[in-house]
């Protein structure tokens, strides 16, 4: 009987260590110097759409406080600005997303627009047919450089406001350094996240604030990769995650 229950408490401090490794490591990262050719004072990745001309008919955002809420027939530019928003709205990051211009060659009054710059860039997002994904991110290294990432998206994720914005988010965390938590839920990179969950998450924001830290005055905003874990793809010039 002794013998037993000493078993049994074993096997429960196992299983203990094992929900704890699983539920607290938190944001995980790429590969902790493999990163855009960014900084604070020239911090700009372009998303580029392979069709600029599709609408987004059904919507089924039921958050008010959402910019999409509600809004149906809407322009992939107009969905995919959100998301860029999202991105851009994160404190303690220096990362800033622009859309790529629809004319090279006659931009808006007080575009940002490099074609030098850009041309190392670029967060390509077209449609294709994919086998048992929604969507597929693949980076191009050179070096220790991400050069460009392009993410493809399946038919059926342009059918709803909703779907677009989990799966194109979720991508492009994936082209920025984010790689899925084992934390279950609480991320929008994770395989297992809540329904509700569609945009960046806490978890999500502070890995993409470790790998694009803002200098704040007076203020430590930096993330510490303490818990997540890392995971090396150095040696291959192309990485792709779903």
């Amino acid at each position: 009987m002794n013998m037993k229950i000493i078993s049994n408490y074993k096997i429960y401090k196992i299983l203990t260590v094992i929900i704890l490794l699983f539920t607290t490591l938190g944001f995980r990262v790429i590969d902790n110097e493999m990163r855009w050719k960014i900084n604070e004072e020239d911090p700009y990745l372009w998303i580029r759409l392979c069709d600029r001309n599709v609408t987004i008919e059904e919507n089924t955002i039921d958050d008010p406080s959402d910019s999409m809420f509600e809004k149906k027939n809407v322009s992939i530019v107009d969905v995919m600005q959100s998301i860029i928003d999202d991105a851009n709205g994160i404190f303690g990051s220096y990362l800033r997303l622009e859309m790529y211009p629809a004319d090279v060659n006659n931009l808006e009054t007080g575009s940002l627009f490099d074609a030098t710059k850009a041309e190392k860039r670029i967060i390509e997002i077209c449609e294709d047919s994919l086998f048992l994904a929604s969507g597929v991110a693949s980076s191009e290294i050179d070096g220790e450089n991400v050069v460009k990432c392009k993410i493809n998206f399946t038919q059926n994720n342009k059918q709803n406001v909703r779907t677009f914005i989990s799966v194109l988010t979720h991508e492009i965390g994936h082209c920025l350094g984010l790689h899925h938590p084992q934390e279950l839920v609480d991320s929008v990179m994770s395989y297992f996240k809540k329904p509700t969950f569609y945009r960046y998450q806490v978890d999500d924001k502070m890995g993409i604030r470790y790998l694009y830290p803002a200098t704040i005055k007076d203020l430590d905003q930096k993330e510490h990769n303490t818990s997540g874990l890392s995971c090396k793809f150095r040696g291959h010039q192309t990485i792709t995650l779903n």
